[in-house]
């Protein structure tokens, strides 16, 4: 939820630039339809594309971490529902939750091959001092589901596991994530291969764990029993390098373990900041020592025209063809704060990377990048982009591809009709009456890829407030 250098997001429409090889946007689908704002997607996929579980902050009345669900490839999703055994609401104001947290966010969702269930892992916090804050994990069968009972969470039955603690700080969590211990912004991934190198199942977490001192290293935790039992944390990032944030966890075809992160001098600081990379050949049990993948001269803090927070934020992929680590991050050293990309000069080797560029210079703010890679190493980044609008304050969601582990670029829009992002507040629903003058469309947004197509999950204007919407790009 706290970002290191601040960020936020929208969506909008832009002009199409030709995606070699991709079919037309699907209409994009609204999953929610709330009175309290969806933010901070995430989405897990199948590996055939056709079983999808899209998770966000659900500031309705469960304050925590939502959910729905689809079987056919994204056309039609459940009722929304919420991620049970995290907080102490659920939906229904006279119905007690089944989690001892007042507040869950962050949400992270993978689809796990080995089990063929969805791997959850949110984070809880608030109430008692006894109550530490936590990243908790849970697991999701959506052949066990009844879309008809969204008010049960689909039924208990179909939540394979209670939530169980991976990290826990030493402090409720009332307070900001830099004054008290806080694992914060998480994201994970699940090892997919199963040759030498691999560990098949293997699920994976990285966080920014805010020390309460003012530093926040990057830490990760992996489970090989869809977080039933968790191994860490364990430090990513090394001595020198502790004021940290956007940790991504990425697996490349050879079973390396890459984390990213955006990296400066302190903790407030926007000078000398820069895009980092660590990596394990051994499962995520150690850590080599972190590199730069690209300097970062000039992050931005906030977005021109908005009430809601942005900025710069580092994600990553790796080329599952040519095992190419593909970073991309935000820099405003062209003008406008735009979507710039590095790749590894060599599959593998962390001791050079070429010159970042621009996926699609724009004089209008892009932000909000999320990346994938397909098993046929065709890489998907998505993000929110005011190209759109010549006023820069309506915002969009583009896709860009590469079929050459980012070394080039194509580009698609994913939305037709632009919003402004300060029209509605996110309500606090957790206080009577809710707090509405909170304008907050989340940190990141969400795609997952097959061969076949893009699944994009991002934050956009519903009729009464924020709401999650997802659209698919074919290929």
């Amino acid at each position: 939820m706290r970002k290191f250098v601040v960020f936020a997001a929208a969506f909008c429409v832009l002009a199409v630039v030709g995606l070699v090889g991709a079919a037309a946007a699907t209409a994009p689908i609204q999953v929610t339809d709330d009175q309290f704002a969806a933010n901070e997607e995430s989405l897990g996929m199948s590996p055939d594309g056709q079983i999808l579980m899209g998770m966000w902050n659900d500031w309705h009345f469960n304050d925590g971490c939502g959910i729905s669900y689809s079987t056919d490839g994204g056309t039609t999703w459940a009722p929304e529902s919420f991620a049970p055994g995290f907080t102490s609401f659920t939906n229904d104001p006279d119905v007690s939750g089944t989690g001892p947290f007042p507040i869950a966010g962050d949400p992270v969702v993978v689809y796990n091959p080995k089990s063929g269930l969805f791997d959850v892992i949110c984070q809880a916090f608030g109430g008692k001092r006894s109550q530490k804050v936590q990243l908790l994990s849970t697991t999701f069968d959506t052949s066990l589901a009844d879309p008809a009972d969204p008010a049960d969470s689909y039924g208990l039955g179909a939540w394979r596991l209670p939530a169980v603690p991976i990290a826990a700080g030493i402090a409720n969590g009332s307070e900001k994530g830099s004054n008290g211990k806080f694992p914060d912004h998480e994201a994970g991934t699940v090892d997919t291969g199963t040759g030498s190198g691999h560990h098949f199942g293997r699920l994976y977490v990285a966080w920014a764990e805010f020390s309460g001192a003012g530093k926040s290293p990057i830490d990760l935790a992996y489970s090989d029993d869809d977080g039933a039992s968790w191994t860490g944390p364990i430090r990513v990032s090394d001595a020198g390098h502790q004021f940290d944030q956007d940790a991504t966890p990425r697996v490349g075809p050879d079973g390396t373990v890459y984390v990213s992160y955006i990296n400066g001098p302190n903790e407030k600081s926007t000078k000398n900041n820069a895009a980092l990379v660590a990596k394990s050949t051994d499962g995520g049990n150690t850590w080599s020592r972190s590199v730069v993948a690209a300097p970062i001269p000039s992050p931005a803090t906030s977005l021109p025209n908005a009430l809601y927070r942005g900025g710069t934020d580092v994600t990553s992929t790796v080329d599952q063809l040519t095992g190419d680590l593909v970073v991309a991050f935000g820099d405003q050293s062209s003008g406008a704060l735009n979507v710039w990309v590095t790749l590894t000069a060599s599959p593998g080797d962390l001791s050079s990377f070429v010159p970042a560029t621009r996926v699609k210079p724009s004089a209008q703010t892009q932000f909000f990048p999320w990346l994938q890679s397909a098993p046929d190493g065709r890489v998907d980044l998505a993000y929110y982009d005011r190209s759109c609008d010549a006023n820069d304050v309506l915002v969009c969601v583009t896709l860009s591809s590469s079929s050459d582990s980012g070394a080039t670029w194509t580009s698609q829009a994913v939305t037709s009709t632009g919003f402004n992002g300060d029209t509605f507040g996110a309500c606090l629903a957790f206080v009577d009456p809710p707090d509405c003058t909170n304008f907050f469309l989340g940190d990141y947004i969400a795609v997952a890829s097959t061969d076949a197509k893009a699944q994009v999950m991002w934050t956009g204007n519903g009729a009464h407030t924020l709401d999650a919407f997802t659209e698919a790009v074919g290929f």
